[in-house]
């Protein structure tokens, strides 16, 4: 059943695509894309490999039925199979509704109710002011990166200063916070306070210029009675674009709450990484280089490396525009680990992606 209800859902993006009316209605807009992903896992622990493979498809519809108003739904649907991300081999069929929300502009004010993202990163790599939806940089097939089930208002002064508030969740789950942002002197500043699943806690944020570098931080601080799980998430970066088109990126991010020694025998790292978390261990330091070879295909190279724990992160990626509206992207992921005093490989994963859009 799971198959079928996959199958249909294709089917009625390429019936919408084929209708002649939907591209002449300039307040209702469809898109998405077909996805097939191949995974190979090479884990040099247990001496053992695992692939797997996903169908993916998206699609994404947008309604605008006046200036001030419109509506956004967009559904996910992934269907697993093979060795990894099925079940006892057996394929696995997942659909999600990702967004589901309207947004109201009246005025100066913006009101958002339903399943949205609530964008607050302002660094390019890390993004600790991102309260309500952090994402895994690991994840490489999640673009639109992850939502949640929220309330915002925002009021904005002039085009270049707001205030918002948002809430999200409930229980022990929920988050509320204000943000303030304003440009001055060139560079996008923001603040941030509010309380993170229990503990309040504040932030700030910025974004400019040295020269031609680019230059972007964000700090956000955790309070917690007891003292030893109040918390620090703090990351700086600089970026620049070489003449001959090679883009470089650095960052480093401390996590006061992130491990600071080797691991022994029988610890590991949580790669589940959150708000709270963006790293597994206290000091990071990034460098990405990317160029565009030309303006079909472009190459990649991405380096972590945390000091104290001699965790090294090495992924390279090449991306390849085939035919119009078709996409390949190969890229690798090694993790180098010192545990007890060796300092190894232990696990590796590539990935093989192709890409319809529509």
């Amino acid at each position: 059943m799971q198959k079928y209800t996959l199958i249909l859902c294709l089917l009625m993006s390429n019936v919408l695509l084929a209708q002649d009316t939907v591209p002449k209605i300039s307040n209702l807009r469809f898109n998405g894309y077909i996805k097939l992903v191949e995974t190979i896992e090479f884990d040099q622990i247990n001496h053992s490999n695992t692939s797997g493979h996903l169908l993916h498809n998206r699609m994404n519809l947008k309604w605008i039925p006046t200036s001030t108003t419109y509506f956004v739904g967009e559904l996910r649907n992934r269907l697993f199979y093979g060795e990894a991300g099925s079940i006892n081999h057996k394929p696995v069929f997942k659909s999600e509704i990702e967004r589901l929300y309207t947004d109201i502009q009246v005025a100066k004010w913006n009101i958002r109710l339903g399943r949205q993202r609530v964008n607050w990163g302002i660094a390019t790599i890390w993004n600790p002011n991102d309260l309500f939806n952090a994402y895994n940089f690991l994840d490489v097939d999640y673009e639109e990166r992850p939502g949640s089930d929220a309330a915002k208002i925002q009021y904005s002064f002039s085009s270049f200063e707001n205030i918002a508030f948002v809430h999200s969740g409930l229980g022990k789950h929920q988050i509320s916070a204000a943000k303030y942002f304003i440009n001055k002197g060139g560079y996008d500043f923001q603040f941030i306070a509010g309380n993170y699943k229990g503990d309040p806690t504040i932030g700030t944020g910025w974004a400019g210029n040295i020269m031609d570098a680019g230059f972007k931080g964000e700090i956000q601080y955790y309070m917690n009675g007891n003292e030893a799980l109040k918390q620090l998430n703090l990351t700086i970066g600089f970026d620049y674009l070489f003449k001959k088109g090679w883009y470089v990126n650095t960052g480093y991010l401390y996590n006061s709450q992130g491990l600071n020694e080797k691991l022994q025998v029988n610890q590991h790292l949580n790669l589940q990484l959150s708000s709270k978390n963006p790293m597994p261990t206290r000091h990071n330091m990034l460098i990405m280089l990317q160029k565009d070879l030309n303006p079909l295909s472009s190459v990649g190279l991405s380096v972590v490396y945390a000091p104290n724990v001699d965790l090294l992160l090495l992924m390279p990626s090449f991306k390849l525009n085939l035919i119009q509206n078709l996409d390949a992207d190969l890229i690798w992921q090694s993790f180098f680990l010192n545990r007890a005093s060796t300092f190894q490989g232990i696990n590796s994963l590539v990935f093989f992606r192709l890409r319809w859009s529509f």
